[in-house]
């Protein structure tokens, strides 16, 4: 388990031709970190984030940095424009047919690259296709047996969990560096550390598919108060799995859930700063390796400098422990594993009970109000709990992450001032990732289902591992049980419909925002949200939405008026600033409009669902 250069920094040769050995002492020049003024105020960062004369400044082909848009990533060759680079040895590759065919389905218009490359003097694409292999790196598969076809044609069996070990990775920025608190590409300053940083390398979790690796799609770390952190992931046990450390810079961002050409927007917008490789092996089924990098890393990608391959790379230091060591709540016992402080984030991992042999695996976001640990502050009865649900393809470690690029509360919970004071304030806010579907292409999943809606089935441990983390949030943070809301955006949405009608009595309110509910038949929905109890709700859904029709949740709303003996609002707007009308977050969430005409009411809705309380022994 102990960390170890891999490939070419493993067989690395110095000037004179001699082997250097990858575990060698010899101290590495670190550049001055960070640019400080003499009375010792920071730079402004945001030239040094984006600026194309710092970027054009490095010519290292093995840490590119240049002004140019990241096309793709492919098992160690980045390409930037016109330009390929083998990430390890600097020599100038090509695409090949599979990216060249990616490319065009993406709309854009592939004859360009096979142009500029025989332009520029290279290698047909068919040389290259017959030419080039995949280095051979570990199997990308998920860790599940194939999953088996239904007899009637319907959804997959559900694969059965294959045994796995566990990875949790560890940066630390340094005294310095973590003090840094750079804006993001819209000027505002959020709690998300010095720079966005990424693992990706040979597993499935780490942004590999069918050998090529993809920085667009690796693991993001987290930032913890001083460090990055990463959620405990589960790849093949007793395996080498080679890695790099990413550093991601952005020039812009969309609103809203990031679909169809936004996507690609925000892809094309990015540059990538790489490290030194890396490899380690993995612990066996059931254990978790914790992999710690020195502040040597953190320090060479804030200041994108070029790495001498002649010295050594940096010694990781790694910790091999049981896999409920790392869990939010070690043993499952009534108490959090390590709190975080008074009006911050953390990230954790918990793995829920078994049902049916199998069980899932949450991360999650909590959040504890300025007020939490003081008892002065604590309302009586203890603090509420609010629980957001994320929508399709969001994320809390990876791409579209919440933390970076959504109207969520997560976001804004990293201190952004349209927070609204009631959010910050008033709750402590639990944000649960949804797990992958490993039978899907793009490894999304849906809430609460395996397959897509309508042809979908449910999943029961995943019901069962919200409810345990639920108990266990409650129990060991002494919240109010009578005061647990409930809220979503889009799948998030549906999902907080589906939950509040499975556990009639548990939520004290209920907020879903651009909602859509595909499961038939729709009565018992509505049956078990007002005969089953009394639910406050409050819709928000905008009237042009073309992801999640408006009508639908319309007549969804009047026939839950009709029949409930709670309070049922709806509010109905325009979405004039996305190309999608679903951007719908930032007029329930937000206290501060974001666009022109935009209603902003998170004040409003964060304080009616503070104020939501069930009454006598309602709570299941």
């Amino acid at each position: 388990g102990a960390g170890a250069a891999a490939g070419r920094g493993a067989r690395r040769q110095d000037r004179s031709g001699n082997a250097v050995s990858a575990g060698s002492s010899a101290s590495r020049k670190l550049p001055k970190l960070p640019q400080v003024e003499p009375d010792g105020k920071q730079l402004p960062l945001a030239a040094a984030l984006v600026s194309p004369e710092r970027m054009l400044a490095s010519t290292s082909p093995a840490h590119i940095v240049e002004h140019r848009p990241c096309r793709f990533f492919q098992a160690g060759h980045c390409c930037f424009g016109e330009k390929c680079w083998d990430a390890h040895d600097g020599r100038p590759q090509e695409p090949t047919e599979q990216n060249a065919a990616w490319w065009e389905d993406s709309g854009q218009d592939s004859s360009w690259w096979q142009e500029s490359w025989e332009a520029s003097g290279q290698e047909s694409w068919s040389w290259w296709e017959e030419n080039w292999e995949s280095p051979e790196v570990p199997s990308c598969s998920s860790t599940s047996a194939p999953a088996s076809a239904a007899p009637d044609g319907g959804p997959a069996e559900p694969a059965l969990p294959a045994p796995s070990a566990g990875l949790r990775f560890v940066v630390e920025a340094g005294a310095e560096l973590g003090r840094l608190r750079p804006s993001d590409p819209v000027g505002r300053h959020l709690a998300v550390g010095p720079m966005r940083l990424r693992i990706v390398g040979g597993a499935a979790c780490l942004g590999c598919s069918e050998g090529h690796w993809d920085p667009q799609y690796g693991m993001d770390l987290l930032w913890d108060h001083g460090r990055w952190t990463s959620l405990v992931v589960s790849v093949p046990p007793d395996t080498d799995i080679p890695f790099n450390v990413f550093r991601i810079d952005q020039s812009c961002e969309f609103p809203g859930v990031l679909q169809g050409t936004r996507r690609f927007n925000i892809h094309e917008s990015r540059w990538f700063t790489w490290s030194a490789n890396f490899c380690i092996h993995s612990p066996g089924v059931d254990r978790v390796l914790e992999v710690r990098f020195p502040t040597e890393v953190a320090a060479l990608l804030w200041q994108k400098s070029e790495p001498d391959w002649d010295e050594p790379v940096p010694k990781l230091e790694t910790r091999e422990a049981r896999r409920e060591d790392f869990m939010a709540f070690p043993g499952r016992a009534p108490r959090l594993r390590e709190l975080p402080p008074p009006g911050g984030q953390r990230c954790y991992t918990f793995d829920g009970p078994t049902v049916e042999g199998a069980f899932a695996t949450l991360g999650f976001s909590l959040y504890l109000p300025p007020g939490y640990g003081s008892a002065e502050q604590a309302p009586a009865g203890g603090w509420p709990l609010l629980l957001f649900l994320h929508s399709m393809h969001g994320r809390l470690d990876g791409d579209m992450n919440l933390f970076y690029e959504s109207d969520t509360p997560v976001r804004l919970l990293l201190g952004d001032p349209g927070c609204p004071r009631a959010l910050r304030e008033r709750f402590v806010v639990l944000c649960p990732q949804c797990p992958a579907d490993q039978d899907r292409h793009d490894g999304g999943g849906v809430w609460l289902r395996r397959g897509w809606y309508e042809v979908s089935t449910h999943v029961p441990e995943v019901e069962a591992a919200l409810r345990s983390l639920l108990d266990c949030t409650v129990e060991a943070l002494g919240l109010d049980r009578a005061r647990v809301a409930i809220t979503g955006s889009s799948m998030g949405a549906y999902a907080a419909l589906e939950l509040a009608a499975r556990w009639p009595g548990f939520f004290s309110a209920c907020a879903p925002v651009a909602a859509h509910y595909d499961l038939d038949p729709l009565e018992p929905l509505i049956e078990r949200l007002t005969q089953a109890q009394e639910l406050p709700m409050w819709f928000f859904h905008a009237r042009n939405d073309e992801m999640c029709p408006f009508a639908p949740m319309e007549a969804l709303v009047a026939r839950l008026r009709r029949r409930s003996r709670a309070e049922v609002r709806f509010t109905a707007f325009t979405d004039t600033w996305s190309n999608q009308g679903h951007c719908a977050d930032r007029v329930p969430y937000w206290a501060t409009p974001q666009s022109p005409g935009q209603s902003a009411l998170g004040e409003e809705l964060f304080s009616w669902l503070a104020e939501q309380q069930l009454s006598g022994d309602r709570y299941k």
